[in-house]
């Protein structure tokens, strides 16, 4: 074993317990997934050391053998700095880029002081990216790109900055993003149509998973690669104290686009998630259809971005409507949230800790009720039935397997960490890098 069982099953909050059988199975799952890790740590690439890496600092105290988990935190910690040397990681995601590590090392920092030099290396590097990903902002072509999102783009950098109210460096490249987000969010027009500055062209990759041409661009609801990255993290930044000129206004404009691209499908409020320009323009229908209920393009991750921009610019109307809207969704019936993983991204654990997250807030006894729906669901997922299924997946929709058990978004380990977090009922680093909170 290398989980001590009998403290970990000691994690839950007053307010969350499990069924014995359930809790037994956390565990083991959680026993499981350390055990492979420990079998053979050089294997995991630099990427998925990150996300390893994370789960070991948020299981550290349920670890039997100190030593061990000293051992493998070493030996992320070494691929990691391999990968930074070799250039490996991406120069700014929050998500398997240099933002995902200082997020990562910065948690591991607080429990392990020796390592806050290098906490404060990978922030100057992350630094230095940042302002080479910048110096293209005075370009008209940067405008047209993607390039504002949570997962690869700018939304998530930011959302690390606004922690460090306190250093001038940090602060400083905070405003500049939020800068560029304030010009992003005046309206443009394309083809005589009026539309949000967020629209965007998508790269190749991008256009190479979509179903039909956008050769005119697209915009995008979704709070993973759309317009919710950039409201979360403004309306966070406005509760930063920041008050660039234009910001509240850039703000409000992502509330009403919001509002206004809203539409009901058995009474419980949608958004269209990508949609191309002539979609937006009204010159194409656009499908009105219920759709899962996930954090990355569902009503619930949305919902919480708009919860969070209502909170923080005193907006009671459109909390409000956040409230309402999930308190509807909250009482939906598991099987009609339409989620077929158990996953972060867009499966049960994801959706949980948004519930968990406004449980948090509003006290409100539905959203826990649904929380521990969730992570009940999540759990029947062993790491053999979690492998099962993902197959399965694959191949209902015909698309190639990406299976990958360590990483956040998609795996196993993100499985373990969020609900870890969800049964401690404290939100964690990972909940922030999905501007959760």
């Amino acid at each position: 074993m290398i989980i001590d069982v009998e403290k970990l099953k000691t994690c839950e909050s007053i307010k969350i317990k499990l069924d014995d059988t359930y809790m037994d199975a956390f565990c083991k799952n959680a026993n499981d997934y350390f055990t492979l890790v420990a079998d053979n740590p050089s294997g995991i690439s630099s990427v998925d050391c990150i996300d390893v890496l994370s789960a070991l600092v948020y299981f550290r105290e349920y670890f039997i053998d100190e030593a061990q988990w000293q051992s493998l935190i070493l030996k992320m910690l070494e691929i990691i700095r391999t990968g930074v040397n070799r250039s490996s990681f991406d120069k700014i995601a929050v998500f398997a880029g240099m933002t995902h590590i200082a997020f990562t090392v910065r948690s591991l920092a607080k429990i392990a002081p020796r390592l806050r030099l290098f906490s404060k290396e990978v922030d100057e590097i992350l630094l230095s990216n940042l302002n080479d990903f910048l110096s293209k902002s005075n370009s008209d072509k940067f405008y047209t790109e993607g390039n504002y999102e949570v997962i690869k783009g700018l939304s998530g950098p930011l959302r690390y900055l606004l922690d460090f109210s306190d250093d001038e460096k940090m602060t400083s490249m905070a405003k500049k993003i939020v800068d560029v987000f304030v010009r992003r969010s005046e309206d443009i027009t394309i083809m005589g149509h009026h539309v949000p500055g967020w629209h965007y062209y998508p790269s190749e990759i991008e256009a190479s998973f979509m179903t039909e041409k956008a050769d005119n661009g697209v915009i995008n609801y979704g709070v993973s690669h759309g317009m919710g990255g950039p409201l979360a993290t403004l309306s966070l930044a406005y509760a930063s104290g920041m008050r660039s000129e234009g910001l509240l206004n850039a703000i409000n404009r992502l509330i009403k686009e919001f509002m206004d691209g809203a539409y009901y499908a058995n009474n419980i409020v949608c958004w269209p998630g990508r949609i191309k320009l002539e979609q937006y323009a009204t010159l194409e229908k656009i499908p009105i259809a219920s759709r899962p209920m996930s954090w990355c393009y569902g009503s619930v991750g949305i919902l919480r971005t708009m919860y969070l921009a209502g909170l923080h610019i005193s907006d009671e109307k459109v909390k409000q409507f956040a409230i309402d809207e999930m308190l509807k969704i909250a009482k939906m019936e598991l099987a009609d949230y339409m989620l077929i993983q158990p996953i972060v991204c867009h499966g049960y654990v994801g959706t949980g800790s948004i519930f968990s997250q406004m449980y948090l807030d509003t006290g409100r006894q539905e959203f826990l009720e649904k929380t521990k729906k969730m992570i009940d669901a999540t759990i029947s997922y062993d790491i053999s039935r979690f492998i099962e299924n993902e197959k399965s997946v694959a191949n209902s929709h015909n698309s190639p397997l990406k299976l990958n058990v360590h990483n956040h978004l998609e795996g196993f380990n993100g499985m373990m960490q969020m609900t870890l977090s969800i049964l401690r009922q404290q939100p964690d680093e990972n909940d922030k890098r999905l501007l959760m909170i």
